[in-house]
């Protein structure tokens, strides 16, 4: 997937009216190429499964795939306002990005997102997206399946910096975590395959551990 186009520092001068909508054209030509990735990757899926799904698989595939499209849609909103910015607060964007997604698709009462944010995660608006993607998708697992019983999950969203100053990103949730024999480098759907190739693109080191008392992602990006 095509990574966001993004100014360098020796382009910080005003920019023509031209150019600033040259600028924002090719960002929406790669907003809609991500999207795009993620819909061929669910359509494998689909082509490997059972020939009829119900109506619930459906709602659920096209929730999902809302998900995504308002992510994308709100880092470029965001763009859209600073068209010169060459680094986001990935704390303070997180909690926008996953609000707007429980909220636009009503899953405020399947869910409750506590954060603990640090002021030191500044990253670059491409990475921000896809990290955001990430903890989408982490999120709109543990609703669909943190709890059997569907009961609200909660979860905590953490970023920092750890003791060699990597930034780590951490999403953990209170449900039943995973299947004993589940194989984080194979296992798992569409979520998890996501989840795998987008920390991939970014370098980034995933560990993800569970156990009865939940599920934990952990990111560590390179220096």
């Amino acid at each position: 997937m095509a990574a966001l186009d993004m100014l360098s520092p020796e382009s910080l001068s005003p920019l023509s009216g031209s150019d600033l909508i040259r600028e924002a054209n090719h960002r929406i030509a790669n907003h809609l190429s991500m999207i795009v990735g993620m819909v061929q990757i669910q359509a494998s899926a689909l082509s490997k499964g059972p020939d009829v799904l119900s109506r619930t698989d459906v709602h659920g595939i096209l929730q999902d795939m809302a998900g995504k499209i308002l992510s994308v849609s709100h880092l470029h909103r965001k763009l859209a306002d600073a068209p010169h910015v060459t680094e986001l607060d990935l704390a303070g964007y997180l909690v926008e990005s996953c609000s707007a997604l429980l909220t636009s698709l009503g899953l405020n009462q399947r869910a409750g997102i506590a954060y603990r944010l640090s002021g030191r995660c500044m990253v670059s608006p491409d990475k921000a997206q896809t990290l955001a993607l990430i903890a989408n998708e982490i999120v709109l697992n543990a609703v669909k399946y943190a709890h059997p019983t569907e009961i609200p999950a909660q979860i905590t969203i953490g970023c920092g910096r750890d003791a060699h100053g990597k930034m780590v990103l951490e999403i953990y949730d209170d449900g039943v975590g995973l299947p004993e024999d589940f194989d984080e480098k194979k296992d798992g759907g569409v979520g998890f395959r996501l989840i795998r190739g987008l920390t991939k693109q970014i370098g980034a080191a995933l560990k993800i551990e569970s156990s009865s008392l939940g599920l934990s992602f952990r990111l560590t990006l390179a220096q």
